[in-house]
């Protein structure tokens, strides 16, 4: 895959922006040096490898094997399938949530039993198989690693929790997965967002500049990209469940309510419906 970038050639990035370097890797990680050193040449990682790697270096094991290029393994990979729309609306509704009822809907899910793994007749699309490099690697994190699955699910989820600061449509997702597009310093700023890992890391392995396009402190965002991560333990129909008790938390938005004093979600049969900032 021509288009496809080196593992070694993006872990060397991570460290430079780092500032630190192989030998530190070598004994954060319990990996030898010598076997670092080979993967940082181009000598592709071994799956024990990467789970080191990611330990040490703080990412999410299925995330990391991602970026080395490798299939991610199946019991590392979201328990159900295509449970996109879903994520989409139990993250919308539960951005406008106060803290309290967010804190409930962490907990429930926390609280949900891990049930056996369903293979899906559908399975999550692994963008990155089809060489597109750096932007089929990012789509890939956030559609399969985090099940939003569809295109369009990922664009709805990047535009809810960037403040609508990127609105792009499914099809420019795929432009992006298929190395179409370039890269936009906003567009990795976010993804960094939407997948929960340091912009600058994210820019290092990206190689993009974003000192102009650094994304705002969000910590809203940061706890809905960790309840995107959660839920990919979960069945669609867990996921169901708990955007329905979401929603059960909504309340009708008084008419003359100020929109600094309430969020406003959905909007049925002449009634908005939302919870009131505080």
């Amino acid at each position: 895959m021509a288009n496809d970038p080196d593992f070694g050639v993006l872990l060397t990035r991570l460290l430079n922006s780092r500032q630190t370097d192989i030998a530190w890797l070598a004994s954060a990680s319990g990996i030898p040096e010598s076997e670092l050193r080979s993967v940082a040449d181009g000598v592709p990682p071994s799956a024990s490898q990467v789970e080191g790697l990611a330990a040490a270096l703080g990412f999410r094991t299925a995330d990391l094997f991602v970026i080395a290029g490798l299939s991610v393994p199946e019991a590392l990979q979201p328990c159900e399938a295509a449970a996109g729309s879903e994520l989409v609306d139990l993250i919308h509704v539960v951005m406008a949530l106060p803290a309290d009822q967010r804190t409930h809907i962490h907990e429930t899910v926390e609280n949900l039993p891990q049930l056996p793994r369903v293979r899906s007749a559908d399975p999550p699309r692994d963008f990155y198989r089809g060489g597109g490099g750096l932007g089929a690697m990012l789509v890939t994190m956030l559609c399969a690693n985090r099940n939003l699955h569809a295109l369009i699910a990922a664009a709805k989820t990047l535009h809810l929790l960037t403040r609508g600061r990127m609105y792009l449509a499914g099809s420019t997702y795929a432009r992006i997965a298929a190395g179409a597009n370039p890269l936009r310093p906003e567009w990795v700023g976010g993804f960094a967002t939407a997948l929960g890992i340091p912009a600058a890391d994210l820019a290092a392995i990206t190689g993009t500049d974003l000192s102009e396009a650094t994304p705002p402190e969000d910590p809203l965002a940061a706890e809905m990209a960790e309840l995107l991560w959660d839920c990919r333990r979960l069945r669609v129909s867990q996921v169901e469940h708990v955007c329905a008790e979401a929603e059960a938390m909504l309340v009708p938005v008084p008419d003359d309510a100020s929109g600094d004093d309430w969020n406003r979600v959905h909007h049925r049969h002449g009634t908005w419906w939302g919870a009131p900032r505080r």
